[in-house]
């Protein structure tokens, strides 16, 4: 049996979270040398730029804290939490994530693959539980094979 389709995030939501701020569909009716001038970015850019994640994943914390958290904005939370890595963050988030939707094949085994890469001695133990509520949640042949090899290896 399929696991049931997402619910679709409103537009909006999409849009909020797959596009920067400030950013638009008109980026390409800009200069050359405009894009000539971002590339000679100094620290100061990487420090705004670093400013901006750490705002947008504080965003998305509260989000997610408030349980309003939509399947996009999790990703995107994923993502800048593993970049910075915060382990503990990811983790909760994934949880999150999976409590609300049902994921799919992708998203389970980079989880799998992120727990077993940091797994040591009984911890594989915990990556085989995850790996078997991934083949619990769907039908998932790629999944199925890592739970193989991680019963295998251990």
């Amino acid at each position: 049996r399929l696991p049931p389709a997402m619910p679709p995030a409103p537009l909006t939501k999409i849009l909020s979270t797959t596009m920067p701020k400030g950013s638009s569909d008109d980026d390409d009716d800009r200069s050359d040398d405009e894009d000539e001038r971002e590339g000679e970015g100094s620290d100061d850019d990487s420090d705004s730029s670093s400013a901006e994640t750490d705002e947008r994943c504080g965003e998305l914390l509260a989000q997610l804290q408030q349980g309003s958290l939509t399947y996009g904005a999790a990703l995107e939370l994923i993502g800048l939490l593993k970049a910075r890595a915060d382990l503990p963050g990811v983790r909760q988030a994934r949880e999150a994530l999976a409590a609300a939707y049902p994921l799919p094949e992708a998203v389970w085994l980079e989880w799998i693959e992120d727990e077993a890469r940091l797994a040591a001695g009984d911890e594989v133990d915990e990556v085989i539980e995850l790996a078997g509520r991934a083949v619990r949640d769907g039908l998932y042949v790629g999944v199925w094979l890592r739970l193989v090899r991680l019963v295998a290896e251990r």
